[in-house]
């Protein structure tokens, strides 16, 4: 298999259009359905089961009352609205290299959308730092999908973020049944987070969490003296770099095990993602967990 490549390779293509188009182009050439349907969906009906299709997906205790081999059919499998909510705040600019976690992440998100469309999905798009600063709602056109790809070309990193109530008003707003998809790097109160994310859970929506690290962060460390400032409020401090990773190290684990646990008990689906992942790979993984859960 030949080697992916590396996010700064595909961070030359600056056009971010063609950059998602690049990502995702051959890798949803096989795929007959979206791999984003069905989690936490509502039961509509049985329908007969197709040959060729993997036999897991007949309901068993259904043929043995039966004996005739059923699928249960889901909402979702039939009609998917998805709203992807990206975190454009101040501490997503950071980067230890040359791709920032929000470049990461926009690029991450132009893939996703793009997958979405072309899977015949209804895709949206919320921005926000400690405010929502853009809402496109979910449509299912190419035009949609330049309207997206178009607005996270535009946007940069802005103020501090306010990660849990932005996520809060976006669920307050949601009317029908779907998918959130949240790309940040969760620096904020895990609490307000999780109150957010218990709202989408609350408004049926099927919840994806993607966490994005700067390498540095998820593997903090070095031999030197470090003057570390918080991109947000602008403070500095002087640690040597053993106390220093000693103390970020232990703080980010638990900070991280906290929206694990609480992910397992929403049953969200959470991921962290290196900066330093091959977008391809980052993208399969998301594809591949969901796949195995249905």
């Amino acid at each position: 298999m030949s080697q992916l490549p590396g996010p700064e390779e595909i961070a030359s293509i600056r056009n971010l259009s063609l950059r998602a188009k690049h990502i995702v182009e051959g890798m949803i050439a096989g795929m007959h359905k979206s791999p984003f349907h069905g989690f936490s969906a509502e039961f509509l009906e049985f329908r007969p089961y197709l040959t060729g299709e993997p036999a897991r997906k007949i309901d068993w205790r259904k043929y043995a009352k039966t004996e005739k081999p059923l699928v249960r059919l889901f909402e979702d499998e039939t009609n998917l609205s998805a709203t992807i909510l990206i975190d454009k705040s101040a501490s997503m600019a950071f980067t230890s290299g040359t791709l920032s976690k929000l470049e990461y992440a926009k690029t991450l998100a132009a893939s996703l959308a793009w997958i979405l469309v072309k899977q015949k999905d209804a895709v949206g798009m919320a921005v926000f730092d400690d405010e929502l600063r853009t809402y496109v709602p979910p449509a299912s056109t190419n035009v949609q999908l330049k309207t997206i790809l178009s607005q996270l070309q535009a946007f940069e990193a802005g103020a501090s973020t306010r990660c849990g109530g932005v996520i809060d008003r976006v669920a307050s707003g949601i009317k029908k049944r779907g998918m959130c998809i949240v790309l940040s790097d969760l620096l904020d109160d895990p609490e307000d987070i999780i109150k957010g994310f218990k709202h989408l859970r609350y408004k049926r929506q099927d919840t994806v969490v993607l966490c994005i690290g700067d390498p540095m962060e998820l593997g903090f460390g070095g031999d030197s003296v470090m003057k570390i400032r918080d991109m947000e409020t602008g403070k500095e401090i002087t640690l040597d770099s053993s106390t220093a990773s000693e103390h970020f190290h232990k703080g980010i684990s638990e900070h991280h095990a906290i929206f694990k646990n609480a992910a397992q008990e929403l049953k969200i689906d959470f991921e962290i993602i290196s900066t330093a992942e091959p977008f391809q790979k980052a993208l399969m993984r998301i594809i591949e967990k969901r796949r195995r859960l249905f």
